[in-house]
């Protein structure tokens, strides 16, 4: 098959265990042809080059917008038409003029939503969205409803965004979603539900077996706790830097480690830990090598992700990959991938002194520290192993061909 798939970072060098790229990279492995189509970001050294070639996919990168969008339409008309076309993300602004050409090429759509509460029509706060119901009467699919809106305030820019991003949404011939939470979520949206099929996402676990066994490029004093993440509040670094004192009170030469690609947030960190008392015993490392990462989440003590939100969570996968215990939020879809006390811990959300309370059941107990390890190398076999989930999405991408030929078929 000839396969398009439309992200947003989509496939980088950098990122090698983004979805986009992992998925791609199998279904190469399967004797299929894969171009993926994501945004151009000149100022950016993972999306800077418009054209290139990694890891035997063919990428295209497109400036973000809705319309007009001919040089989306000239990248898909220079390639292969393709046989199916995958699209991911709530936010995809390239969805809405790929899926116009698409569908004037008959060619079938799957749809996977990533994070439906990364959508700031359906949630107010997307850092924080269970605060309060989603708004699913807000969503605008067709252009009735939008004439509708615009009749009742006008606001022209604010809703032609919001049709344009979930309009594609209803094209969609097959839905699959990466969690059942995801996919009650869309039920809920209004799509099929006999049109779902949830497939969770993957990472190559393999592929962080292979770095080498060494200590991580900075020593920190003992026990380790780690945190790798974007330093904004949906993902709770502050409920981490809460927890800080209580900790240290047992374990004064504690080291909290905070690796992140996006340091907008470390300032106002740093003055929380300062109005603690604890910033001594805080490190802000930066982004570092997927082998630096590795080395960390290796030799850490626990790995800490204590979210608000998760549209999946694969730094979950990858600390289970590298035989790390593991504490997060009794989230959906992280309640989906850890399972208490089996192949992780799971703490109430937005609670700091139950954070606390887990590092410190976790660090003092080898025994617990083992048996957390060894269920998630048990969980990425059983159900994250790349070479069946791979072909989960290959028949829903053959389910999508025959759906859209009965659509043509009934004229």
């Amino acid at each position: 098959m000839h396969i398009a798939i439309f992200g947003l970072g989509c496939v980088t060098r950098t990122f090698e265990q983004w979805p986009e790229r992992v998925l791609g990279e199998r279904l190469l492995q399967q004797g299929h042809n894969v171009v993926a189509y994501g945004y151009h970001d000149p100022a950016s050294p993972h999306f800077a080059a418009r054209e290139e070639e990694i890891a035997g996919i063919r990428v295209r990168r497109l400036p973000p917008r809705f319309w007009p969008a001919r040089a989306l339409h000239r990248a898909m008309a220079a390639e292969i038409k393709p046989d199916v076309a995958h699209i991911l993300h709530p936010r995809n602004v390239l969805a809405f003029s790929a899926v116009r050409l698409l569908r004037r090429w008959r060619v079938p759509l799957v749809y996977t939503w990533l994070g439906p509460f990364h959508d700031a029509f359906l949630v107010r706060d997307r850092e924080s969205p269970y605060d309060e119901s989603p708004r699913y009467e807000q969503l605008i699919y067709d252009r009735s409803s939008l004439l509708r809106r615009l009749l009742q305030d006008g606001r022209l820019r604010s809703h032609l965004r919001n049709y344009m991003l979930h309009w594609p949404l209803t094209q969609a011939d097959l839905y699959l979603p990466c969690s059942q939470h995801e996919a009650d979520v869309l039920v809920r949206m209004g799509m099929p539900a006999e049109r779902m099929r949830v497939v969770p996402l993957w990472i190559e676990a393999e592929s962080l077996s292979q770095f080498p066994q060494r200590p991580p490029e900075q020593s920190f004093s003992r026990p380790l706790i780690l945190y790798i993440g974007q330093i904004t509040r949906r993902k709770g670094p502050d409920l981490l830097v809460q927890a800080m004192p209580e900790v240290l009170e047992r374990y004064p030469q504690a080291s909290f480690v905070f690796v992140s690609h996006n340091p907008a947030g470390i300032a106002r960190l740093r003055l929380q830990a300062e109005s603690l008392g604890v910033m001594d015993r805080l490190y802000f490392v930066g982004q570092v090598s997927e082998e630096e990462k590795v080395a960390l989440l290796r030799d850490c003590d626990v790995y800490v992700l204590p979210s608000r939100y998760e549209g999946f969570g694969l730094p979950l996968l990858e600390a289970m990959a590298c035989g790390t215990p593991l504490i997060s939020s009794d989230i959906p879809v992280v309640n989906e991938i850890v399972r208490h006390g089996e192949n992780g811990w799971l703490i109430p959300r937005d609670d700091s002194a139950a954070l606390a309370g887990a590092i410190l059941r976790i660090v003092g107990d080898g025994e617990l520290r083992a048996r957390l390890a060894a269920g998630g190398a048990r969980a990425l076999g059983e159900r994250y192993d790349g070479a069946s989930l791979v072909q989960r999405v290959l028949q829903a991408y053959r389910e999508a061909i025959a759906l859209a030929q009965e659509r043509v078929e009934r004229g």
